[in-house]
């Protein structure tokens, strides 16, 4: 799986070996990493760029969002950054792992309901473990992609819906089939 691991640069005084552990092992256990720029950039560096640059960062990390199959964030150090990228990730339907330390709980992100994020509690002794199963959650977890035509009138009430109840098109499309599936006694999936 192509893999988007990220943290907060603030973190790596305190946390960087966990960091580079979690890093390692996301391709250990047979994933790609989309991305390496915590490890290649100092904290300041980051948060004292020019404008454009932070623009530049932003695109890149909704690029990464996008063409990674799986986010995994590393919360230990509560960050407004990490809030964002964990947001759009789940936005677009992607599976997220957020890791944490304990004692270092992410008190927001444990509140999240969502089947695509995982809060994951960790260790220098059960990274690898915790990662495994959680990879194995989130391939159950991705999407298909399905693409098919509608009609302008159905594409209108789509819309109507999406502006007026504040929810996705393909969320509202999904929720009526797996409503469906729940009243349909042939189907045995």
């Amino acid at each position: 799986m192509k893999v988007y691991f990220t943290a907060s640069a603030r973190g790596k005084r305190s946390f960087g070996k966990y960091y580079k552990e979690i890093y390692e092992t996301i391709a250990d256990l047979g994933n790609r990493n989309v991305d390496d720029l915590l490890f290649k950039i100092d904290a300041s560096d980051l948060y004292h760029g020019s404008h454009e640059d932070q623009v530049k960062l932003y695109k890149s990390a909704l690029e990464h969002i996008q063409n990674s199959d799986v986010v995994v964030l590393e919360l230990s150090v509560h960050s407004l950054s990490m809030g964002c990228v964990m947001h759009k990730a789940l936005d677009i339907g992607k599976p997220v792992i957020a890791l944490f330390l304990s004692k270092h709980e992410p008190y927001f992100a444990l509140g999240i309901d969502d089947e695509k994020l995982q809060v994951v509690e960790y260790d220098g002794n059960n990274l690898r473990k915790q990662l495994k199963l959680a990879f194995k959650y989130s391939e159950e977890q991705m999407d298909t992609r399905f693409n098919f035509f509608i009609s302008p009138k159905i594409g209108a009430y789509l819309d109507w819906v999406s502006r007026i109840k504040r929810v996705p098109r393909a969320v509202y499309l999904r929720k009526l089939i797996l409503d469906d599936m729940k009243h349909e006694s042939d189907y045995e999936g």
